[in-house]
């Protein structure tokens, strides 16, 4: 009887959850960054992120909530209302708002070797994203490599 009422609770748990025990949470990464607005105290970037859904069901994103790093420091950060949905193993790339202030891009400036902007510069975005059959957010953390020259493929030239 204790077993049977232990199964019970169990699936009563999982399916307040709405999702299934092997979910996974989206991956999040940076596919471009483009200069909306410059002003004086703080700049506004029109992020593209891509968002992989590693699941075999669809997700409907609600919002994100984002800090992105590059060259391990604060560069911008974004809280967006997105209601989109990613079909299963599949990815999408989200147009989000993000905010820069003045003080990282220049600290960004005067740190940044212009050798690594040849070869990219390597960020890190963390966050969280609110799903519809959650009522927690689900963290995300993700480090890159943005930009940089293109590299020539390997193997043989016929």
């Amino acid at each position: 009887m204790k077993r049977l009422l232990a199964v019970v609770l169990a699936g009563v748990l999982s399916a307040c959850t709405g999702l299934p025990f092997n979910a996974q949470a989206p991956r999040v990464s940076v596919a471009d960054v483009e200069i909306k607005s410059l002003g004086l105290l703080e700049q506004q970037l029109d992020l593209g992120l891509r968002v992989a859904n590693p699941n075999d069901f669809d997700l409907v994103i609600e919002a994100l909530d984002f800090e992105l790093e590059l060259n391990g420091r604060p560069f911008a950060t974004g809280l967006s209302r997105v209601s989109t949905r990613v079909p299963a193993a599949s990815m999408r790339v989200l147009r989000v708002d993000a905010i820069m202030q003045s003080k990282n891009l220049i600290r960004q400036i005067r740190t940044l070797p212009s050798e690594m902007l040849k070869a990219g510069v390597p960020y890190r975005i963390k966050g969280r994203v609110k799903l519809d059959r959650v009522s927690d957010w689900l963290p995300f953390d993700h480090a890159g490599v943005y930009g940089g020259e293109p590299k020539p493929p390997k193997g043989r030239a016929l």
